[in-house]
């Protein structure tokens, strides 16, 4: 049995464990299953610019979960690739806020629930039918961990009418996408501390939002999560907080950028932010 502890070492040591293919000429791919969860593939009929959408859906069984882009402590990011020959190449993959699983010890960010992974593809052949030939390679994690590699495939052609079901998941899937900064919900201010192993941040929280359920994942310009927020106050809606380089970085954050993504209730934030 692998424990999550040794999981990193499992994934990439046996990327080809519990790896399936079963090609479909359709919009949909089947499920493709193994222990602790399944996925899919579903695609668009391209637009006249050759655009198609699309998602990698996941779903974790009870118990279970996979990995958001940044994992976090341990794990790999969910990582989506084209064979080459298919009139269809991927342009960008977009990912929900994800949970935060938090024992004291390690922090890690997924989703233990269904997801829906927005996927952007754009073809070579504008006006051309399109072979996606998707593989896809996540981690499962309970108490044990599962690597899974997937082969997925769905044909699409510019005069095919999208299902309205899959059309209806495709736009719920970027519906579920972190928002914006706005008026309500934004990083007001962001600066290095004083020794640049740190970032203290002003976020201005949406109306009702409770500041001590909310919470900041900030990714350093490495790619990697910074600490825990280690202060938190608040005044009128509005959240101070500040995180630290993790590891010992001899790399000063003053004039880097960072992703921050915030998470107030039911309501997520996504920016990139150049410290001061």
């Amino acid at each position: 049995m692998l424990t999550k502890r040794f999981m990193m070492a499992a994934l990439l040591a046996l990327p080809s464990l519990c790896t399936m293919t079963l090609p479909v000429w359709s919009a949909s791919s089947p499920w493709i299953g193994t222990k602790g969860g399944k996925l899919r593939l579903v695609a668009l009929p391209p637009d006249g610019e050759g655009t198609i959408r699309g998602f990698v859906e996941i779903t974790p069984e009870d118990g279970w979960h996979t990995y958001w882009k940044v994992p976090g402590s341990g794990g790999i990011p969910p990582q989506i690739s084209l064979k080459e020959g298919g009139n269809a190449r991927l342009e960008k993959v977009d990912f929900p806020a994800p949970r935060i699983f938090d024992d004291g010890n390690l922090r890690d960010f997924g989703y233990d629930a269904r997801v829906m992974l927005p996927v952007t593809l754009k073809q070579d052949r504008p006006g051309q039918p399109s072979t996606i030939a998707a593989s896809v390679f996540i981690g499962l994690c309970a108490d044990i961990c599962v690597p899974f590699q997937a082969e997925v495939s769905a044909k699409v052609a510019p005069d095919d009418k999208p299902k309205p079901a899959e059309l209806a998941l495709v736009n719920a899937a970027n519906a579920l996408l972190p928002e914006a900064p706005g008026t309500d919900f934004s990083v007001a201010e962001a600066s290095a501390t004083a020794d640049g192993q740190g970032v203290v941040m002003k976020l201005r929280l949406p109306a009702g939002a409770d500041v001590t359920t909310a919470d900041i994942i900030a990714i350093g310009p490495d790619g990697q999560p910074l600490s825990r927020l280690m202060r938190r106050t608040s005044e009128a809606g509005t959240l101070f907080a500040e995180a630290r380089l993790q590891g010992g970085s001899a790399t000063s954050l003053a004039g880097k950028s960072l992703t921050i993504l915030a998470l107030a209730g039911s309501r997520a934030m996504e920016t990139t932010v150049v410290l001061k």
